[in-house]
This record gives C-alpha cells, sequence and structure tokens, in this order.
C-alpha cells in the first residue's frame, strides 16, 4: 500500500519505518524542524532503541522516502498519517488545506496525534468543503487512530500493540486501516472501533487515568513514611490485587517527558471549554510539581535547611530510562532548587546531558561529567532521578571513597534500604527508608 506519513519525530518515525518494514511504500514528510537530508542518513531528532537502524534499513531497501513537498505527499499516499506532537496543530491544520486543496481523488486521512476531541470530524468537513469548492467529486474519511507509544519502548509499542483504537463509522475506511495494520493484528484482534470522538477521548482518558494512579501511588508513599511502613511491602500487597495489578504502581519522583502531562493538561482544557471544573485532574498535575521535588526536601530537610555550599551528585536526567528526552523531567525542577539555595551540582546520565543543556536555564553551578563515578567526587550527597540500569547494581565501595558523605536520595527506589545501609550508607526513598 501506498502511505504518506506528516510527521517526522518520534511517532512519525515509528509509524513511516514500521509500515515500510512490511512491504508497504511509504513517504515521510517532516513538518517540524526536520530536514530530509538529515533524515534520509537516519540522523533523528532524538534517541530511541531500534530506531536509527529501522530507519536506515527502510531508506536502504527503498521502502521508506523523505520527501519535503507535502503535494508529492498527497499525491502519493492512498493512507495519509498525521503523526505529530499535540502543539503542532496549527501544522496538522496546512497539510489538511494542502490536501483539501491538491488531492484529486478519494482520501483517507488517520490521525495519530492527540489533538482536542472533534478534531478529526473537523477536518473531514473541512477537506469536504475543499473539495466543494473545486467541485472535485470523491469520498473522504477522517479516522482517529491514536497512537499508545511510549518512548524508550516505542517501537515495540507499535508492532506488538495492546490494542489499536480505530475512530471511524466508515466500513470501507476501518477495512483498509484494518489491512494496513494487519501484520500488528495477527496473535489476538486488538482493533477497537468506535466513534472517532470516542477514539480522540480514549487517548486522553488513558493518560488521565495513569498520572491520576502514580500521583495516588505517590501520596500513599509519601504519608506511608510517617506511619514506619515500607511502601513495598504496601505496593505488594496493592498489585497483587487482579483490579488493580502492578503497572505504573511505583512511587518516585514524579512524571514527566513531552507528552505524558500535556495531554492531561488538554483534557483539562477541554473540559474547562465545556463548562467544567475538572478538579481531580488539575490536583494530580499540581501534585505531580509538588513530588518532583520531593527529594529536594528531603535533602532540604537532612542538612538542616543548609545547602549552601553543599556539593550533590544527580544520576539520572532524562525524564524515563531508554531515551535522551528530559524535557518536563524532574531532573530540571530538582536540579533548579539545588542550585537556588546555594548547591553546586554534578550530574550524570549516559544519554540525556545534551537535551539537558538545551533546557537548563540555570547557572554554571551545575557541572556535567562524562563518568556515574566522576559525579561522585566530594559528593555530599547522592540523588538519583532516573532508574537507569547501570544504576542498579554500582560499586559501593567506590562509591564511599570518591563521596565526602554516604547519603543517597533514591527518587525511584531502585535500592533495597536494608541492603544499602549495611553498605554504610544513609538511605532516604520515596516510602523507603530513612524518614527525614
Amino acid at each position: 500500500m501506498r502511505v504518506s506519513v506528516f510527521g517526522c519525530e518520534l511517532g512519525g518515525l515509528v509509524t513511516a519505518g514500521a509500515l515500510a518494514q512490511t512491504g508497504n511504500q511509504v513517504f515521510a514528510l517532516p513538518i517540524g524542524t526536520g530536514r530530509v537530508e538529515h533524515l534520509r542518513k537516519a540522523e533523528l531528532p532524538r534517541e530511541e532503541p531500534g530506531l536509527e537502524h529501522l530507519i536506515q534499513t527502510q531508506v536502504k531497501e527503498g521502502g521508506l522516502h523523505f520527501e519535503e513537498d507535502w503535494k508529492k505527499g498527497v499525491a502519493h499516499g492512498e493512507v495519509l498519517f498525521l503523526s505529530m506532537p499535540s502543539w503542532r496543530l496549527d501544522r496538522a491544520e496546512e497539510v489538511i488545506q494542502v490536501i483539501g486543496d491538491c488531492a484529486e481523488g478519494d482520501v483517507l486521512v488517520v490521525n495519530q496525534s492527540s489533538f482536542p476531541v472533534g478534531t478529526a470530524d473537523r477536518f473531514e468537513a473541512q477537506i469536504k468543503l475543499a473539495f466543494a469548492k473545486r467541485g472535485l467529486v470523491a469520498k473522504v474519511a477522517v479516522v482517529a487512530m491514536p497512537e499508545f507509544i511510549s518512548e524508550g519502548s516505542a517501537i515495540n509499542d507499535f508492532v506488538k500493540p495492546d490494542r489499536i483504537v480505530l475512530g471511524s463509522q466508515d466500513p470501507q475506511a476501518i477495512k483498509q486501516i484494518r489491512d494496513l495494520m494487519r501484520p500488528f493484528n495477527r496473535v489476538t484482534d486488538q482493533l477497537k472501533v468506535m466513534s472517532t470522538r470516542a477514539a480522540e477521548y480514549t487517548k486522553y482518558a488513558v493518560n488521565a487515568l495513569l498520572a491520576t494512579r502514580i500521583s495516588l501511588i505517590n501520596e500513599l508513599a509519601n504519608n506511608a513514611e510517617h506511619f514506619d511502613i515500607d511502601m513495598e511491602e504496601v505496593r505488594q500487597g496493592l498489585g497483587s490485587d487482579h483490579r488493580i495489578g502492578f503497572n505504573y504502581l511505583y512511587p518516585g519522583c514524579g512524571f514527566g517527558g513531552p507528552s505524558f502531562a500535556a495531554d492531561v493538561k488538554s483534557l483539562v482544557n477541554t473540559l474547562q471549554s465545556k463548562g467544567y471544573d475538572a478538579d481531580l485532574l488539575k490536583t494530580v498535575l499540581s501534585n505531580n510539581e509538588v513530588q518532583k521535588e520531593v527529594l529536594f526536601r528531603k535533602a532540604w530537610r537532612f542538612f538542616n535547611t543548609e545547602l549552601k555550599g553543599k556539593k550533590i551528585a544527580v544520576w539520572g536526567l532524562s525524564f524515563k530510562p531508554n531515551t535522551s528526552t528530559v524535557e518536563n523531567a524532574p531532573s530540571l525542577k530538582t536540579i533548579q532548587a539545588f542550585v537556588a539555595q546555594g548547591a553546586t551540582v554534578k550530574a550524570y546520565d549516559p544519554k540525556a546531558m545534551t537535551d539537558f543543556q538545551k533546557h537548563w536555564q540555570g547557572d554554571d553551578r551545575v557541572e556535567l561529567v562524562a563518568d556515574m563515578y566522576d559525579a561522585l567526587d566530594g559528593a555530599d550527597a547522592l540523588v538519583i532521578l532516573t532508574e537507569w540500569k547501570m544504576f542498579w547494581s554500582p560499586d559501593y565501595d567506590l562509591m564511599r571513597q570518591r563521596m565526602k558523605r554516604p547519603v543517597i536520595f533514591d527518587g525511584r527506589n531502585i535500592y533495597e534500604p536494608d541492603v544499602i545501609m549495611e553498605q554504610g550508607f544513609r538511605y532516604f526513598g520515596v516510602g523507603r527508608g530513612e524518614v527525614v
């Protein structure tokens, strides 16, 4: 099948690469700052496990082509994907205008982007109106198929989906998309067909529920400390209930990333536009921002409010493992809080230090180092913000040698308190370890 994907950021690149890999002829067209000459060489806007190899392979084999001219994309595609971040709605509007002005026959548009509820219906009406003005008699279908990929596991999420949500009442469009997605829908039928608005709302509802779950477990963990309760024991009890399960049930220093909180905020705005307050979701977002500073507050109390001149080591800057992205990450807010109190910071992350430099707006009291143990030199405390695997089993003897004080504030609860304390460390987790 001939497919055009408008948008060459994470979602668009994964979609284009995966569809090309299954035998389709795919055009991928950047709509943001991406440059075709870079994309053709697999010089991608962000790191994602396996993505560079996927793009390189499909370009070499001829199934994937990067093009600048949107009109070529419209002419090429039997199916036209809109796959761009939620904040690029204005660019999506431009793509829709080009489709309406240039298409010469039937049009099937698949919107993967998290745009406001009702966008697919509006886009369809816009294309139909443009066709009518041109006197073109052709069929138009705009389908909502929200993507549910996560950074760090994006390719696997696309090719082995938990579900494929498809919003359309058009039998022919459903049939065509079902056939296109067939390679990723073989073990059991994961296709969930519903109205376009229900599909759009489902994406927001999923993220809202997960965000609420994370904020609740964080609140429970924060309070468990005051009752001398190890939150890990409680988590085991909660997760073993089949109605609850273990996914997204890990206390920590808050969630981040470019899309997760943005989608929840967008849902809040949508609800408010209809006259609803969305108080629960606003509280979830507010609590998460407070949670991003949970380790700073622990350190502030541990050092009796005297952080000026303290040296803080930080392991982990990205908002989650296996990604180089620090946008909206707890690291930004945590480090800013330490620096504001007069501390200096040495930080290490295996992938995200370049992106951190782009986002960091502070002064030179933050130093990025090339080795995780270099961050510990003379440190009064170690703060762990991302659960990279390389941090799970460190050299404890080397850590004690290089740190001024053997103190750990663990924002991802990657260590067992008893084990780490036996190694001679003071240990403060989220709902675990010592209470301060």
